[in-house]
């Protein structure tokens, strides 16, 4: 027997869960999901699936929402105390969805869900998420440097402006984030270092009937070297060596007026034509393919810049950028890019980018295969074979994935050149909510068979009871 005390608390309890477990909001709730979907898929289909998450389903309004419903659920059970045995279906059924979004939070706040690139042949043990980081290193000397600053940034968001900058702290003026663009379609420009302290710059065509090759090679510091490979040969800018290394090569050094140059032939070490060049020469570098070598432009001291064209909408080809005042100069950054900063007592290098984590063991791609559609270059399937340390060889194919230390590999996709793959792209996941995803799935499916029994239960007592209904009637009569 309740006592009055009891009464009273529980008549205040339910006046105040009355609100949280109706009807009406339960409706409410419902299409708010419908609404949030439909817009979330419309952006997702204008934009892309980052947009979609950082508009839509990463906001304020989901998560109220998912918070609403989770508490509708709750009220709606609290409402029926005491249960009785033919609550079990209604009560498992709302425990089961509350333990699935409990699985859900899991994922999204511990999970993992990142892209592994492998090039054939070589190895990796760091796969790129989608969070993005900005890092700044610092150095005294110009070689050593030292991280100074590293934090998780937000611009798609909560973009910086001129009136609210995004500073990062650094000796004397701060590095200041003053601009940020979501698409561009970048090109990139090679221009004179006012400040000397960068490396050369070289822009230079190689021509013949078959090859017409123009490209900017860019020292990132004096002495260092840069390379560009465009098949038949190698093109390097930087200090000169003594001996080739059996390949078709051109060597460029910086000098005052010009460039030295050597040329090495895959048939032997020693150098095989010497001269110096100044900016409008051309040379034959003297290969079995007949070609010339035209200096456009050389540049004592030179820095790489960017070219942006704005868009609304994202393509294969276009990028964020930020763009960082220090100095009272301009620079911009593209995602997955850096820069280099100079003070009168130090240097910078700021990186802008997607978030490299290192999973812990190295994944080597031994081989890759691409199976096309008949008659066309279009793939149908793709796999790889890798080797995992304590796993062995392992093939993943798009429906064969590896599971190895609390994280599945995928197969996502490819990269290939002149029509021939060289990279392996694969998706790599953890998902420490899964347990209770699936366990809520199974709450919820006892559930449904559970009331399934008891309509069924219902249904025989009904039946037994008929009967006895109709006699009581003619004994009535």
């Amino acid at each position: 027997m309740t006592t009055p005390i009891v009464q009273k608390k529980t008549a205040i309890l339910k006046k105040f869960n009355k609100p949280l477990a109706s009807l009406k909001l339960a409706v409410f709730i419902i299409l708010s999901l419908a609404v949030i979907t439909a817009a979330g898929t419309f952006v997702e289909a204008k934009y892309d699936s980052f947009a979609a998450r950082k508009m839509v389903y990463d906001t304020w309004m989901m998560y109220s929402i998912m918070g609403l419903l989770i508490a509708n659920l709750v009220a709606v059970m609290v409402d029926r105390w005491p249960w009785k045995k033919r609550h079990a279906s209604f009560v498992m059924a709302h425990v089961g969805i509350i333990v699935l979004l409990f699985g859900a939070f899991l994922t999204m706040k511990f999970g993992l869900d990142a892209t592994m690139r492998v090039p054939i042949g070589e190895s990796s043990a760091y796969v790129q998420s989608s969070e993005i980081d900005l890092v700044v290193y610092s150095s005294f000397d110009g070689d050593r440097y030292t991280k100074i600053f590293e934090k998780e940034v937000d611009f798609f968001s909560h973009p910086p402006s001129a009136a609210k900058t995004f500073d990062v702290p650094a000796a004397g003026e701060p590095i200041k984030v003053v601009d940020y663009k979501k698409y561009v379609l970048p090109s990139r420009r090679v221009i004179q270092d006012e400040a000397g302290k960068g490396g050369a710059g070289l822009r230079f065509q190689i021509q013949n009937r078959r090859v017409n090759v123009i490209e900017w090679l860019v020292q990132t510091k004096a002495q260092t070297l840069a390379t560009h490979d465009f098949g038949p040969a190698q093109i390097h800018l930087g200090p000169l060596p003594e001996k080739g290394k059996l390949k078709n090569e051109i060597y460029l050094s910086p000098e005052k007026e010009g460039l030295k140059y050597i040329v090495f032939y895959k048939e032997s070490e020693a150098p095989g034509k010497k001269g110096f060049l100044k900016e409008g020469e051309v040379f034959d570098p003297g290969f079995k393919m007949p070609m010339e070598f035209r200096v456009l432009r050389f540049l004592k001291s030179a820095v790489e810049d960017w070219d942006l064209q704005d868009m609304d909408h994202p393509t294969p080809l276009t990028t964020s950028a930020v763009k960082i005042v220090f100095e009272g100069k301009d620079h911009w950054v593209l995602l997955n890019d850096m820069v280099k900063l100079f003070s009168n007592n130090a240097a910078y290098l700021l990186t802008y980018g997607n978030r490299r984590i290192d999973i812990g063991f190295p994944v080597k791609l031994k081989s890759f295969q691409i199976d096309r559609y008949q008659g066309t270059m279009r793939a149908m399937a793709y796999k790889s074979v890798i080797e995992v340390p304590g796993v062995g060889e392992q093939l993943i194919s798009m429906n064969e994935p590896l599971k190895f230390k609390g994280l599945t590999v995928y197969q996502a996709s490819f990269q290939e050149e002149n029509g021939q793959p060289v990279a392996s792209i694969f998706s790599v996941n953890a998902d420490p909510g899964r347990f209770f995803k699936y366990l809520g799935s199974l709450i919820v499916c006892c559930g449904i068979v559970l009331l399934m029994w008891f309509k069924q239960l219902d249904f025989k007592i009904a039946k037994k009871m008929a009967p006895k209904a109709m006699d009581n009637d003619g004994a009535k009569k």
